[in-house]
């Protein structure tokens, strides 16, 4: 009786004890293979930073169009406070006269990742930008307001961006490039 040829195969692998390397073709092709992935993957790595920077980015602005919205439903002051020394932002909201330090996971205190710089801050109410110390802060008040705020991120690969804020409806535009921009200059603001 004859056996089927996959189990022949297997009766040959197992009957050869000789048989205990990879041949070099195997070796050849296992080599192509992983080429081939660290040719397609390194790429991806090197624009780390850049992934960093467009999500710190919008994390940002998805952070003050949800306090613009917070602050008018809760009625509430709110304010998002930077400390540029540390590079770190994170969320306070006024109890009894003061400013208390958000408890909310999703406001909790978040430092930028590594690549990432929070460069400046300007804003209306310091009326200059501030590129150090944990005094610049936007300020989100229950009327629906927010301070109108122009604030510069890089990444370690040297690529800027800039987040301008919209005061009367808490909406956010990125832009993908530095720009130096003041209330009455702002292109963003004719939209309102």
């Amino acid at each position: 009786m004859q056996l089927p040829i996959p189990m022949m195969i297997f009766q040959a692998m197992i009957s050869n004890e000789n048989n205990s390397g990879f041949t070099l073709i195997e070796i050849l092709v296992v080599m192509v293979l992983l080429g081939s992935i660290l040719f397609i993957a390194v790429p991806r790595f090197q624009n780390l930073a850049d992934v960093h920077l467009k999500s710190t980015s919008r994390s940002l602005s998805g952070t003050i169009k949800y306090l613009y919205n917070e602050s008018v439903f809760k009625k509430n002051i709110y304010k998002l406070a930077f400390d540029l020394d540390n590079q770190e932002y994170w969320v306070e909201y006024m109890e009894d006269g003061q400013f208390v330090e958000s408890l909310d996971p999703i406001l909790r205190r978040k430092k930028v990742p590594d690549g990432v710089v929070i460069n400046d801050i300007f804003t209306e109410r310091f009326q200059e930008k501030t590129d150090s110390g944990n005094e610049s802060y936007l300020l989100f008040l229950p009327t629906g307001f927010v301070d109108y705020a122009v604030i510069h991120i890089s990444s370690s690969d040297n690529d800027v961006y800039t987040i301008e804020t919209k005061p009367y409806t808490g909406g956010t535009k990125i832009y993908d490039e530095y720009i130096d921009i003041r209330q009455e200059d702002s292109p963003y603001l004719d939209e309102e």
